[in-house]
């Protein structure tokens, strides 16, 4: 009897002590508020502000296509100066920036996978500033530019080629319509 008591005892003590350290009941949340029923249900028609509010048809698919007009430039191994045929795409790019006034632009610096973490978003930075400052050659107002890194984290092409790498090696142009 003795060690039923006992064994009583303990399987109360665990209990008790298992109730005092187990996380207490969530919060309720308050009900939501009764709305009156006028018979109707209320839709709020929300806009995205994406540039286009105003724009005729036309100009929607216009803006569309010269989005898809934006050209990439890439660099050399280890470098980040632009080629020839990246002014080339710089010249283009500037043109529908001054086209749309109310685009502003990212431009994002990429690598090939070789070379350190740190060593090739260093080297991504310098290749989206070199190409920051050939659009302000170009007219374009730094207020409207942006630049970011993302060294070899996001490959244009994932294989393991010198053709591959040579497709990481760039610069993307990224327009924010709106801004």
């Amino acid at each position: 009897m003795k060690t039923q008591k006992l064994g009583l005892l303990t399987l109360i003590v665990m209990l008790a002590v298992a109730l005092a350290v187990a996380p207490g009941c969530k919060k309720k949340m308050p009900k939501e508020a009764d709305r009156p029923d006028d018979g109707r249900d209320q839709i709020e028609a929300v806009t995205p502000d994406d540039g286009t509010e105003g724009m005729t048809g036309d100009e929607r698919s216009e803006m569309e296509r010269d989005l898809a007009l934006i050209q990439v430039i890439y660099f050399e191994y280890d470098r980040a100066e632009i080629r020839a045929d990246g002014r080339e795409a710089v010249r283009n790019n500037a043109n529908l920036f001054r086209k749309w006034e109310n685009w502003t632009v990212s431009i994002e610096g990429h690598c090939d996978e070789r070379g350190t973490n740190e060593y090739n978003l260093a080297l991504g930075e310098r290749r989206a500033k070199a190409a920051q400052r050939a659009l302000e050659a170009e007219g374009i107002a730094s207020s409207r530019i942006r630049t970011i890194s993302y060294g070899e984290e996001r490959p244009a092409d994932p294989g393991h080629t010198e053709t591959s790498w040579s497709r990481n090696r760039r610069a993307e142009f990224r327009a924010n319509a709106g801004n």
